[in-house]
C-alpha cells in the first residue's frame, strides 16, 4: 500500500505504539514516527495514540489540530480520555481494531470560513476592546465554596452556644442571674431613653 502512516503517542505509550505500528506493517502500511516539523504528503495519515497523559503535551495537542484541520487525524484513545479535538475520526485501542476501515473513513476538513480583511481587522479590535480583566490569582468558585462553608461552621458553632446557654440559663441560677441583672439595666436604660423622647 502506498499510503502512509505517521504515529503520533505520549510519553509512556511506546509499548502501544510499538503495537499499532507492528499491526499497520502487517496490513501493508508504510509506518514511522510523527515528527513536528517534517514534511508530510496529503494522503499521509496521522494516528495519534491518546490518553489523560498527552493533555499536558502541548506539542502533541498542536500536532492533533493541525491533523485535523487537513482531515488527516485518527485518534485513538488509550484510556478514558476524550478525543483531543472535536470531530476527529476516533476509536479506543482495543485487541482488534478495524485499521483499514477507520483509515479509510473520510474525515471533513475543520470548517475555515473567510472574511474580507476589513471584517477581520474590526473583529481582532473588538475582541481586544471586549476582553474582560483578568482577576490577580483568585478562583471565585474556590473562594466562595470555603466562604460558605466556614460561614456554615460558625452560624453551627453560634447556634450550638445559644442552646447550651439556653439550657444552662434554665438549670443553674448562678448563670441566670448574671444574664437577668444585665436584661433588668438594659430595660433600665431604655425605659430612660424613651422617657427623654418627645
Amino acid at each position: 500500500m502506498s499510503k502512509r502512516i505517521l504515529i503520533a503517542h505520549p510519553r509512556g505509550a511506546e509499548i502501544q505504539a510499538r503495537g499499532v505500528a507492528a499491526e499497520l506493517r502487517a496490513l501493508g502500511y508504510e509506518v514511522s514516527d510523527y515528527a513536528p516539523g517534517a514534511k508530510r504528503a496529503g494522503t499521509d495519515k496521522v494516528v495519534m495514540l491518546w490518553s489523560r497523559a498527552a493533555w499536558g503535551t502541548p506539542a502533541l495537542q498542536a500536532a492533533a489540530r493541525k491533523a485535523r484541520a487537513t482531515g488527516s487525524l485518527v485518534c485513538v484513545r488509550l484510556d478514558s480520555a476524550p478525543a483531543p479535538v472535536v470531530g476527529a475520526v476516533s476509536t479506543r485501542l482495543a485487541k482488534r481494531v478495524a485499521w483499514r476501515r477507520l483509515l479509510s473513513t473520510k474525515a471533513r476538513p475543520a470548517a475555515t470560513v473567510l472574511r474580507p480583511a476589513r471584517q477581520q481587522i474590526y473583529t481582532a479590535r473588538a475582541k481586544r476592546a471586549a476582553r474582560p480583566a483578568q482577576t490577580v490569582g483568585t478562583d471565585m468558585r474556590l473562594h466562595s465554596e470555603s466562604t460558605s462553608r466556614a460561614f456554615a461552621i460558625i452560624l453551627t458553632l453560634c447556634l450550638l452556644g445559644a442552646g447550651a446557654l439556653g439550657v444552662a440559663y434554665q438549670r443553674y441560677p448562678q448563670v441566670a442571674a448574671p444574664i437577668d441583672s444585665a436584661a433588668s439595666a438594659a430595660y433600665a436604660q431604655a425605659s430612660e431613653i424613651a422617657a427623654l423622647a418627645p
